[in-house]
């Protein structure tokens, strides 16, 4: 009988801790098993920029708003950052670092252009090499076949940018990169030395 009832005695505890967890979650009133892990005044907020290109530009760094304060990381995923194409890095209670992805190339890009294939023609593209989402134009008289081999073979390299090693990726950027459409422009009126 007493071996039963120091059983008992250790159950009995476990069960009740049990049940009392349950009740806390399903009814929304679980609170953070760690309160190390929230937003607090002194926590430090850095919030970036990241492009297309992947840089990144310091937007601002600084103690967490109030509106921050007394937040977990996912309470602020959920509460503030819901489609507007941020990510959330948590070292709580130390800093938060919110990333926002631009959906365009950085300033010092923007300008940027490259030359390529496409659709059978030699194409130019927005921004610098290994990005071919936006065509801004076809060369409509430099159809690919009538480009010489090794030309071809340099464009089909752009093409697939990352995938090169970087020497070539270097030697690419020379050739086939340029900071400005004008730039690109007067390259393609002495087209004879890119097909050399």
């Amino acid at each position: 009988m007493r071996a039963k009832l120091r059983w008992g005695f250790l159950f009995f505890p476990l069960v009740a801790g049990a049940v009392v967890l349950a009740i806390l979650v399903t009814r929304g009133g679980w609170v953070s098993a760690s309160r190390e892990e929230l937003v607090r005044p002194e926590t430090v907020v850095i919030v970036e920029r990241q492009y297309l290109c992947g840089e990144q530009d310091l937007v601002s760094e600084g103690s967490a708003p109030q509106v921050f304060i007394g937040l977990d990381a996912e309470e602020l995923r959920e509460r503030f950052l819901v489609n507007s194409g941020c990510e959330v890095e948590s070292r709580l209670p130390a800093a938060i670092r919110l990333t926002y992805r631009v959906q365009d190339f950085c300033p010092h890009h923007r300008s940027f252009c490259h030359l390529g294939l496409k659709d059978g023609f030699m194409a130019v593209f927005q921004g610098p090499l290994g990005f071919n989402h936006r065509v801004l134009r076809y060369e409509r008289s430099l159809r690919e076949e009538s480009l010489t081999p090794g030309l071809r073979q340099k464009l089909t390299q752009g093409m697939d940018f990352a995938a090169q090693p970087e020497t070539v990726r270097a030697q690419l950027r020379r050739e086939l990169e340029y900071s400005s459409e004008t730039e690109l422009n007067a390259a393609l009126e002495n087209i004879d030395e890119l097909q050399e």
